[in-house]
């Protein structure tokens, strides 16, 4: 059995650099946004909408749900995973419910610098769309950031904004800030936080030599 803990937050705040340097240790497995959070909240959805709901208890609930962590992550050699979506903040009490002594980390930046980042790589792209965006809210900067704070058309910046709201309103203790800066100036001091916060030995992480490359969930 796995032991499962989760990379969340704010886009552009440093999220894949943490993953990055978490995948150091080789008891550790961390990587880009996965699909669990979304196939989690889907089978929820199924159950409750089943006309066997009534049928299925807490229990069984939660062993098929645990059951897709499992699946997901069974070529994958390490036994410490970190699985990362910024949609894992608004579900919580669901993490608590199936991994009691799990924790959260949230990479977060000053908002004015998440979109300043979005249109940094929006210049340097400038024979692309901005996909974020539909082709109204593509026209200029003004437009390109009011859309990502839209809250009715649920903006790629505000969205996980709120749900970083929601997870610290609901269970607090579950969840460590990481601040970008802090992250890329302090990284051992950060670093050595995060390991008394999941409650693990202290790697001697190599900052100087950080590269991020997807790898393969397959054994060697």
């Amino acid at each position: 059995m796995k032991e499962f803990f989760f990379i969340s937050g704010l886009p552009r705040s440093g999220s894949t650099l943490l993953s990055a340097i978490l995948r150091q240790n080789p008891e550790f497995y961390a990587d880009i946004s996965s699909p669990v959070q979304k196939l989690v909240a889907s089978i929820i959805n199924v159950i409750t909408g089943s006309e066997s709901n009534h049928l299925i208890d807490e229990d069984r609930r939660k062993q098929i749900l645990k059951d897709v962590f499992e699946a997901y992550y069974k070529a994958v050699t390490p036994k410490v995973v970190f699985d990362t979506s910024r949609g894992w903040t608004a579900k919580t009490s669901l993490l608590k419910d199936l991994y009691p002594q799990t924790k959260i980390i949230c990479c977060v930046r000053d908002l004015p610098w998440i979109l300043d980042s979005f249109e940094r790589i929006a210049s340097k792209n400038s024979l692309y769309g901005a996909s974020l965006t539909d082709d109204e809210a593509r026209q200029t900067v003004t437009t390109r950031c009011d859309a990502l704070m839209d809250v009715k058309k649920e903006g790629q910046v505000v969205k996980p904004y709120y749900f970083l709201e929601e997870g610290l309103l609901l269970n607090p203790d579950m969840i460590m800030l990481v601040e970008y800066e802090s992250l890329c100036k302090q990284p051992e001091s950060v670093m050595r936080e995060i390991y008394g916060f999941i409650g693990k030995p202290y790697y001697e992480h190599d900052f100087k030599n950080v590269e991020y490359k997807t790898k393969s969930m397959t054994k060697p």
